[in-house]
């Protein structure tokens, strides 16, 4: 599995189409996971996403996402999960885990206590469980 953190200031950026850079984790067949930290594109969020796509990503964890850039990770095959906060090596344990629906993950504003999902209807992911609580 390889997972792409957006990153500013040590957290999860809260915006991904003005993030500068982000976190590589790759985690396969049991191996200790391994981190890599590059440079995302200036340019566009759809040439950030590019850069996702080059770097063979399976998955997206940021912050907010626009329309655009989410259906090109889509197009990609790229799992996002958006409207993500929190400091970047508390979110990587968490996705590790399989905690990032708790709801001190969910980014201030997203209405819903356990993270959105990042789609038009801004329904909860139901992934996981408000009061799990954070590492």
């Amino acid at each position: 599995m390889r997972a792409v953190f957006t990153i500013w200031n040590d957290r999860i950026a809260p915006v991904f189409d003005v993030a500068g850079q982000a976190l590589l984790v790759v985690s396969e067949n049991g191996a200790p996971p391994t981190e890599e930290i590059f440079p995302l594109s200036k340019s566009s969020a759809l040439a950030k996403v590019a850069t996702l796509a080059d770097a063979r990503a399976d998955v997206l964890i940021c912050g907010a996402i626009s329309r655009p850039a989410r259906s090109a990770a889509d197009t990609f095959g790229i799992e996002v999960h958006a409207f993500i906060a929190g400091s970047i090596s508390e979110v990587v344990q968490a996705w590790f885990y399989g905690r990032l629906g708790a709801s001190c993950f969910a980014m201030p504003g997203c209405g819903c206590k356990k993270g959105c999902n990042g789609r038009r209807s801004r329904g909860c992911r139901g992934t996981g469980r408000a009061g799990t609580g954070c590492f």
